[in-house]
């Protein structure tokens, strides 16, 4: 990845990077289709700085070079040409196997070759959202499960209720941590953003982990402000319906000396304001209890 980028893409990059550091076994395996057992330096001694995002020592013995891409670039065969001569000279007796994986939200439309006279060269491009959810999910390190969002989701709800489940048995400090990267690669996925928002308005997250999005990113708080209020009104209207089967069952009581359960149980089960406004008129004016229909 390019330097001097805005400070969105900056984070974006950084917890990418810190994220793949760790070797997320799942991940490097389903791009390979080999293991990790290694990771090597990514700089390069060269007249300008020069340092790869990810390189790996595969299970078979050949270096497997990752790019991670947020948005397409022209410049890029020259770019992985020139990481590809520098990684021979650190490996020359390496089989090199080469990938740009776009994580941008759009198409990954740029090149991945270079075809010139003399000169033949090429690696692999890939979308990240071709790869499958569940295939990262199913890890046993937090890093893959993580990097999940940024691929095909197709039950973005369940994803996150096992992210979570999986997030509240860490520490709370490293949970912070993979919190605020998470938030950090949703946002490339504004749809998804939205549905977190969604999900914290519908009020479907653990209070702790809530507290935590809104701490890392202030656009979760309207999300929590709409559940809150949502839940006011609804405790005012279940609250409104209550008293009206109360009063029913007291009016009742009053006309008639007894309230039969059945006839209780069956007020009780009117949700309808309306319906309960009719009711409670008639048992103040009914000369027999067998007219309350219900």
């Amino acid at each position: 990845m390019p330097a001097n980028k805005p400070d969105r893409k900056n984070k974006f990059d950084i917890t990418l990077r810190d994220i793949i550091q760790n070797i997320p076994e799942k991940f490097v395996e389903i791009l390979s289709g080999k293991k990790a057992v290694k990771i090597l330096d990514t700089s390069f001694p060269s007249t300008k700085e020069r340092r790869a995002d990810a390189i790996f020592e595969l299970e078979d013995g050949s270096i497997f070079h990752l790019e991670l891409q947020t948005h397409p670039d022209k410049n890029m065969p020259n770019r992985m040409l020139e990481y590809f001569v520098l990684i021979s000279n650190t490996y020359p007796d390496k089989k090199i196997i080469q990938m740009v994986l776009y994580v941008g939200d759009g198409n990954p439309s740029m090149e991945n070759k270079i075809e010139r006279e003399n000169l033949i060269y090429r690696y692999i491009l890939k979308d990240i959202k071709e790869i499958e959810c569940k295939e990262l999910m199913t890890s046993d390190k937090i890093e893959d499960k993580i990097l999940a969002v940024l691929c095909k989701v197709e039950n973005f709800e369940r994803y996150i209720q096992d992210l979570v489940e999986y997030l509240m048995r860490l520490p709370e400090k490293e949970r912070r941590d993979y919190i605020k990267k998470l938030l950090i690669a949703i946002d490339y996925r504004p749809k998804l953003k939205e549905k977190l928002s969604l999900m914290l308005e519908e009020r479907k997250m653990p209070l702790t982990i809530t507290q935590e999005m809104i701490q890392q990113d202030p656009f979760y708080k309207k999300g929590l402000e709409k559940g809150i209020e949502k839940g006011i009104e609804k405790g005012i209207e279940e609250g409104k319906i209550k008293t009206l089967q109360e009063n029913i069952i007291k009016a009742v009581k009053l006309r008639f000396g007894y309230v039969p359960e059945e006839i209780q149980k069956k007020i009780k089960s009117i949700k309808d304001e309306e319906k309960l406004n009719t009711l409670f008129e008639i048992a103040l004016i009914t000369d027999s209890i067998e007219k309350i229909k219900i």
